[in-house]
C-alpha cells in the first residue's frame, strides 16, 4: 500500500484555511454592523437624496428648497459625511485585523448617524 501524500493536509494548508476562516468571519462581521446601521438600500437612498440636493442647488435653488426636495434637514450632509468616514473607518480596522492577527476594535459610530439612517 502506498501513500499518497499529495492528498496529506500540510500544518501550512491548515494554517492558511484557519487564516482564511478567520479573515472571512471578520469582513463579515465588519458587513453586518455597517449594514446594522443601514441598509444598502437605506445607504443608496441617503446618496440620491445628497444627489438630488446638489443638484437642486447647482440649479439655482436656496438651501432651504434643495433641502425640501431632497428631504435631507439642516445638518444631514454633516451626517452622511460621518457615516461615510466611519464605513471607511470600519474598513480600515477590519484590512488592520486580518493582517495584524489581532481582534478588531470597531469604531464607535458617530452620535446621528443611526437617526438619520431610520429616517431614509
Amino acid at each position: 500500500m502506498q501513500i499518497d501524500f499529495a492528498q496529506a493536509v500540510t500544518a501550512e494548508a491548515k494554517a492558511q484555511a484557519a487564516a482564511l476562516a478567520r479573515a472571512t468571519a471578520i469582513k463579515t462581521d465588519c458587513r453586518a454592523r455597517i449594514l446594522a446601521v443601514g441598509s444598502e438600500a437605506t445607504q443608496m437612498n441617503i446618496a440620491q437624496a445628497g444627489i438630488v440636493f446638489t443638484a437642486a442647488v447647482l440649479d439655482g435653488a436656496p438651501r432651504t428648497v434643495a433641502l425640501a426636495a431632497s428631504g435631507l434637514r439642516d445638518g444631514d450632509l454633516t451626517l452622511a459625511q460621518g457615516w461615510k468616514a466611519w464605513v471607511a473607518e470600519m474598513q480600515t480596522e477590519c484590512r488592520r485585523a486580518i493582517e495584524s492577527g489581532e481582534n478588531p476594535v470597531w469604531p464607535d459610530l458617530p452620535k446621528g448617524v443611526a437617526d438619520l439612517a431610520a429616517r431614509f
